[in-house]
């Protein structure tokens, strides 16, 4: 079997295109030493072991001094609808029926308030900050309803309320 020139020449250049980049890689990703982020807290939770009480629901509901919702908390009626997170509600549990279990699954919702939010980054008018403490905040006066913190939340926490 016979090359031709050309044909070298084409996997020869693809060959040393393919080692600059993998080369390239390991010295770009040791520029810099990530150090974290000192002073921040942050909350584990184990979904695996949550039962959807809705105490954390709950909890959050207290700690914020949100309205009552219209179903109390020990009513769990509500996990049969798919809820998000509102003005009102800044923590939802929702019930997910899994296959091969018969038990259901439970996941709660809620702004993990992220170090680097994506949602703050697409914000071009800066309705949403984050502050120094942590909190994400959204100022509605600013707020030009662009949805664009929607689509780059990757946890699905900001939402449009078209009836309000």
């Amino acid at each position: 079997m016979s090359i031709s020139r050309r044909g070298f020449l084409k996997i020869a250049g693809i060959g040393g295109a393919g080692a600059l980049a993998g080369a390239a890689l390991p010295a770009a990703a040791s520029e810099s030493d990530f150090e974290g982020y000192p002073d921040r807290y942050g909350m584990l939770t184990d979904v695996s072991k949550c039962i959807g009480c809705r105490s954390c629901e709950a909890a959050c509901n207290k700690q914020n001094k949100l309205p009552k919702p219209e179903k109390p908390f020990e009513d769990l009626s509500v996990l049969d609808t798919k809820r998000r997170t509102t003005a009102q509600a800044y923590t939802v549990v929702n019930k997910y029926n899994t296959s091969g279990s018969p038990e259901p699954a439970f996941r709660k919702l809620q702004c993990n308030h992220c170090n680097e939010p994506a949602c703050v980054s697409a914000c071009f008018v800066k309705a949403l900050t984050k502050t120094k403490e942590g909190p994400v905040l959204w100022n509605e006066k600013l707020c030009v309803g662009c949805h664009y913190c929607m689509i780059a939340c990757p946890f699905y926490i900001p939402a449009y309320e078209y009836d309000n």
